[in-house]
């Protein structure tokens, strides 16, 4: 198993004993770049980089990271934009693979973020992880001018247009919402051949175009009290999807991002009964991780709970994860025939 890192580009998160929140942090706490390379110093696999273009004030939207639907999000968020950050870390690291968690697709031209997107690719010689999603939040859908109802069929197009223009001397597309005639898109992705793309959906209509569209599911154990196998349910779907076309899973990656917080022994994380999901000492932590590899997954991405949400304490946690969780987990084999992370 490999362990990834939930960039804190949207701000620290901290938890109570249900739901997981955002906090609306300084951008000098976020150093992206500083953040970026102690993760790749200490092993981390991957770091994954959340997307939103506006944060409307107010928001009836049920939020997926929570299973309650609680929204994560401060009225007034620091948010830093996904591509333009990548880019700066893709220059700064060397070997630490880069993620989108997830990318909105629906509500901009593909072409465009296939472009950004490509560019990133390039800019880290082939580290690109593309997750990608059709969003929650349908009042920031209204502020782009993009119908929230659309987001579904939009997603599905925008993937395979993100494949063709990856992959096609002269990319065209004639589609229910995006239409246009040859154009180049060079040069590719470093990545043959390609990049793989990941949907973030936790519903069976997700599995269900993740299987036909995409190259692995991205889940969200996000809540602090989860089942490890909460979605065995779709894995089963994307199997029987994957069968009808003449698939299998043995190229279909099964990815999840989970809280977490390393801590001492007898700290009240360890001692939370029932205890939160990926908390307490680093023992805690790998009995966990190794629940979540028994239920097929390969890679965890871990959003670090920061309780007082200070850059030392997000710096104290990536080196304790570093040291005591990682080098042990990767010896954690996921279950299945699923593809496993490289």
């Amino acid at each position: 198993m490999e362990i990834g890192l939930y960039a804190n580009t949207h701000g620290n998160s901290y938890r109570d004993d249900t739901n997981m929140y955002l906090r609306h942090s300084p951008v000098e706490q976020m150093n992206p770049i500083q953040v970026a390379k102690t993760a790749e110093r200490y092993g981390f696999h991957s770091i994954w980089y959340p997307d939103h273009v506006s944060m409307p004030i107010t928001s009836e939207s049920f939020h997926t990271a929570n299973q309650s639907g609680k929204r994560a999000y401060q009225p007034y968020h620091n948010m830093l934009d996904a591509a333009v950050v990548m880019g700066a870390v893709a220059q700064a690291t060397e070997k630490v693979k880069l993620g989108t968690s997830v990318l909105i697709s629906p509500y901009r031209h593909p072409l465009s973020d296939a472009r950004q997107f490509m560019t990133v690719d390039q800019l880290s010689k082939g580290r690109l992880m593309l997750g990608v999603g059709a969003g929650w939040m349908k009042e920031e859908f209204n502020s782009v001018g993009i119908d929230h109802d659309e987001r579904n069929g939009r997603l599905v197009e925008c993937i395979e247009i993100y494949k063709k223009a990856w992959t096609d001397k002269e990319v065209e597309f004639n589609g229910e919402f995006y239409n246009f005639d040859k154009v180049s898109m060079d040069p590719k992705p470093a990545q043959e051949p390609r990049p793989p793309i990941l949907l973030g959906a936790n519903t069976p209509a997700g599995a269900r175009r993740s299987a036909k569209h995409c190259d692995g599911l991205y889940s969200l154990f996000l809540d602090s009290q989860v089942e490890f196998d909460r979605f065995t349910a779709l894995q089963n779907i994307i199997k029987e999807e994957r069968s009808k076309i003449n698939k299998g899973i043995t190229d279909f990656l099964m990815i999840g991002a989970a809280t977490a917080k390393v801590d001492k022994v007898n700290s009240a994380e360890s001692r939370n009964k029932p205890r939160r999901n990926c908390g307490g000492t680093p023992e805690q932590i790998l009995e966990d991780l190794e629940a979540y590899a028994k239920a097929g997954y390969s890679l965890i991405i871990c959003m670090l709970q920061c309780d007082e949400g200070t850059a030392s304490e997000q710096q104290e946690q990536i080196a304790q994860f570093g040291e005591e969780i990682i080098p042990i987990a990767k010896s954690f084999n996921a279950s299945g025939e699923w593809r496993k992370v490289t």
